[in-house]
């Protein structure tokens, strides 16, 4: 009996210390789940599990305290430690790194919030191997980075403070913001002097009465679209929209102060690793599997965004990602309509899919920036591109009836095996309130649910965002579309599809944060090269 009560007391005082450990050094939890990972291998895929990561908190941190000027995160003072610095790495472990966040006058931070950009590259230039570090925020001014050791040799950690959590309050003040970006619609004839032009809105606009708006929303699609009304002319006489440049409504919604913060030092700066020195990554001493399995179309494995860039190549730490020739694409997607739906991002893979099989464009859709349709016949290849519908981004007027929504378009397909439908909706909602975007991909998910059903088979993939260039570094186009709101768009695609059975989400995220190109919207060809190699390995995974 004795003896019992002295376990029991023994066991309770272990697990108090467990827990005043883990709440005095909150990242020493991370290193302790690396070590039990790497301790209980995968027996058919040891260096997939070995680079299995500690999931980051569901929710992200609050910022629900004032903002406070003098508090900013400050790139000179924010400490970067290399935890365990001296042991010895090998590939398939994770090096763990400690970021602890202080201000301008080198007190530590309390809260968390910051938004950083983590790289691993390697020292020798001539490999251009790099991965992305994977960020948790400990919500405290504390933040732990994990690197999977994807390659042998010297590797440099790289890590960017994009946003202090300071500037990150302001985006979230302003994402929630709706109608923020001005567009403008043509009801009648431009050619003539019979037409107007009137405001339009892409979120409910509770000033104009229902006698002075056009309500063009669908709300089968989750679509908005207000305009608001001509006194001449009905509704029906829309002709044309576009994006009205005018950035005085976003500049408005920013003090003089609160400008400063999207500003060097504050803005993308590089901070000081210590140690400087480079780490060395031996050879695993596990055995390693000769091939990585088939790229199946489970969105939880095969569109994982776990990988590096090797070369001019991105290589999949968890599905066979081949490298697809000429003569392979013409084989795989021979017989098959592909659907590519949504922004220019997706129009990119298209265009490029035209050159290499190569596509022949229908005389009919070949000037047009909505909707185009290319074929070849040898192979009986259709590639058939749309854009979504408004809110779209776009300077020059467009044919407001030439739009469709995905939703409608979904309904509409016929499907099947040899149908294939990739979607990509983000660049154009970054400056959208988030449940804009979220509330039409629900509607999107919906109507993949009754393709789906009405045509099992049917190959279904949703694409993430990626970091993109800034104009000039104005402030007013990081309010509109800088990188932490594309991964907030990121992060509502994750969670509208990561779960959905039957689509693949094609996770292009990691692929851009530590590309050795430019970041652009539409990337290089480097990159829809490998993105599309990723799209083919599901579409024909042997």
């Amino acid at each position: 009996m004795a003896s019992a009560r002295l376990y029991t007391v023994f066991t309770m005082l272990t697990a108090a210390v467990v827990i005043l450990t883990t709440w005095m050094f909150p990242y020493e939890r991370f290193m302790i789940w690396d070590q039990y990972s790497s301790d209980h291998q995968d027996i058919l895929n040891p260096m997939v599990s070995k680079l299995r990561l500690t999931q980051p908190p569901v929710e992200p941190c609050l910022l629900n305290q004032s903002l406070l000027f003098d508090q900013t995160t400050y790139p000179t003072y924010t400490e970067v430690v290399v935890l365990n610095r001296d042991r010895l790495y090998r590939k398939g472990d994770v090096l763990t790194v400690k970021v602890v966040a202080r201000d301008k006058e080198g007190r530590l931070k309390t809260y968390g919030g910051d938004f950083f950009r983590a790289r691993l590259v390697s020292s020798d230039r001539s490999l251009q191997a790099s991965s992305a570090g994977h960020v948790t925020d400990h919500c405290n001014g504390n933040y732990t980075v994990q690197f999977p050791l994807y390659w042998v040799g010297n590797v440099s950690i790289k890590i960017q403070l994009v946003h202090p959590s300071e500037a990150v309050k302001i985006l979230q003040s302003v994402g929630h913001v709706p109608n923020k970006r001005g567009f403008q619609c043509i009801f009648g004839n431009l050619e003539t002097k019979d037409h107007y032009t009137r405001q339009c809105f892409s979120s409910n606009n509770p000033s104009l009465p229902p006698h002075r708006k056009c309500d063009f929303s669908k709300p089968e699609a989750n679509g908005t679209w207000i305009c608001e009304k001509p006194e001449k002319l009905p509704c029906s006489a829309i002709t044309k929209c576009r994006w009205n440049p005018d950035m005085s409504r976003v500049r408005a919604l920013v003090s003089q102060e609160e400008m400063k913060l999207f500003q060097k030092p504050y803005l993308e700066t590089e901070l000081e690793v210590n140690p400087k020195q480079s780490i060395r990554v031996l050879e695993t001493e596990l055995p390693t599997p000769e091939h990585l399995p088939a790229c199946t179309g489970n969105a939880q494995e095969s569109g994982a965004s776990l990988g590096h860039w090797s070369g001019k190549v991105w290589k999949s730490a968890v599905s066979n990602v081949r490298v697809f020739t000429k003569e392979e694409i013409q084989r795989c997607l021979a017989n098959k309509t592909v659907y590519m739906q949504g922004d220019s991002t997706i129009r990119q893979w298209s265009e490029h899919l035209q050159n290499v099989v190569p596509l022949f464009s229908d005389n009919r859709t070949t000037n047009s920036p909505v909707f185009r349709v290319a074929n070849n016949n040898q192979w009986n290849i259709s590639v058939r591109f749309r854009f979504h519908n408004v809110p779209v981004q776009v300077k020059a007027w467009f044919n407001f009836q030439d739009f469709r929504y995905i939703v409608d378009e979904l309904d509409a397909t016929q499907g099947g095996p040899n149908t294939v439908i990739v979607l990509s909706l983000w660049a154009h909602f970054v400056a959208e309130p988030l449940d804009v975007l979220r509330s039409r991909l629900y509607a999107i998910r919906g109507a993949i649910h009754r393709l789906l059903r009405r045509s099992p088979g049917t190959l279904v993939f949703v694409r993430t965002g990626t970091t993109r260039e800034h104009k000039g570094g104005k402030f007013e186009y990081y309010l509109l579309a800088s990188d932490w709101l594309a991964y907030q768009i990121t992060e509502v695609i994750r969670e509208v599809f990561r779960d959905v059975k039957d689509v693949v989400l094609l996770d292009t995220w990691d692929m851009s944060v530590c590309q050795w190109g430019k970041d652009q919207v539409h990337p290089d060809q480097i990159m829809v090269d490998s993105q599309l190699n990723r799209l083919f390995s599901h579409i024909c995974p042997t």
